[in-house]
């Protein structure tokens, strides 16, 4: 009985297909900023200050701040706008060095690490805080 031996060629159009079709997945992923993508929970350390911020698929979110002051937990709504704009109701409690928009209201922008983990920017932007995604909460 024979066996069958790939070519040079078969291997080469073979590294193509697979990285071609590796690409289409990581740009799926890359270029997802849908609610459900989004969605998970955020945490952020800076100035003496703890926040964490989960955003659920449902538009809604929960934030708990432990500061000097002691401990706040609140519930609104938070909305993407633009291709990864987000604002957040008017419960979300304003985090030093935060700047909110014309409407009184916390914003930001999601960016993406390697165009796969996303990261939360509040202005002012680009330079404002970073809340880093937890993989397992």
């Amino acid at each position: 009985m024979r066996s069958m031996r790939i070519g040079s060629g078969g291997k080469v159009i073979f590294g193509i297909v697979f990285g071609l079709a590796l690409f289409m997945v990581w740009y799926a992923v890359a270029a997802d900023y849908e609610y459900g993508a989004l969605a998970g929970t955020y945490v952020l350390a800076a100035n003496g200050t703890q926040c964490t911020l989960k955003l659920a698929p449902d538009h809604t979110f929960a934030e708990e701040i432990d500061n000097s002051s002691g401990r706040q937990i609140v519930q609104g709504q938070w909305h993407r706008y633009g291709e990864a704009h987000v604002s957040f109701s008017s419960q979300f409690i304003k985090v030093p060095g935060e700047e909110l928009n014309a409407a009184g209201e916390a914003h930001g922008q999601f960016e993406k690490t390697l165009g796969v983990w996303p990261v939360l920017v509040l202005a002012p932007l680009p330079d404002g805080l970073r809340f880093r995604r937890h993989m397992f909460r």
